[in-house]
């Protein structure tokens, strides 16, 4: 994909204003969205570390296209597309009925929106509560760190629902004039089975 305008999510703040702060500013303000990413998880329960590649598209108006390791995650303007390579199957959803809800995704370059910010470290390490338990299925609280001169988005740390530690960590973040559009179209080998949920 070929992405124009884009520039790095470093940002210098005022003075006055938490480089963190700047940081979201930027991203809830951003057309378009890209990330790369590792997922680590922490399990207790298996006594292990497994990591896994990713990258990420979020358009402002609510589209996305996720990869992570060889999954696929799509949503377009009326459908969603979950997509597994090891089962050479795609599921599709509307929108409106999609089980997973945009926020679970997405809630990255909005994190104002749904969560409360407090600083541990000014400059490095902040705790976000989740405004609204109930209305989300995202995390209760996350714990997020930034780093680097300008500052940049580093990593973020919560509990999933089985109480084991995730930490996704950004290897590279941009915000983007407009998003490409071949990012949000479908291209699904041709042997997929596709399994229609409407």
């Amino acid at each position: 994909m070929i992405f124009v305008a884009a520039c790095l999510f470093a940002v210098t703040a005022p003075a006055d204003q938490d480089p963190f702060e700047a940081i979201k500013a930027a991203m809830a303000e951003a057309e378009c969205c890209r990330f790369e990413f590792v997922t680590i998880l922490n399990s207790e329960v298996f006594d292990s570390v497994d990591s896994t590649a990713g990258a990420a598209l979020i358009a402002s108006d609510g589209r996305y296209h996720i990869r992570i390791g060889e999954d696929e995650y799509l949503r377009t303007h009326d459908r969603l597309y979950s997509y597994s390579q090891e089962q050479n199957q795609v599921t599709v959803e509307r929108v409106d009925s999609a089980a997973v809800s945009d926020e679970t995704v997405s809630f990255v370059t909005r994190l104002d929106d749904f969560y409360r910010t407090s600083v541990r470290i000014a400059g490095r390490e902040y705790f976000l509560r989740k405004i609204d338990t109930a209305a989300t299925a995202l995390p209760d609280s996350l714990t997020v760190a930034i780093s680097g001169r300008p500052p940049v988005l580093d990593y973020l740390e919560y509990l999933d629902v089985n109480d084991e530690v995730n930490r996704v960590v950004f290897s590279r973040r941009e915000h983007l004039g407009r998003c490409d559009e071949a990012g949000f179209e479908p291209a699904f080998p041709d042997t997929v089975e596709v399994i229609n949920l409407f």
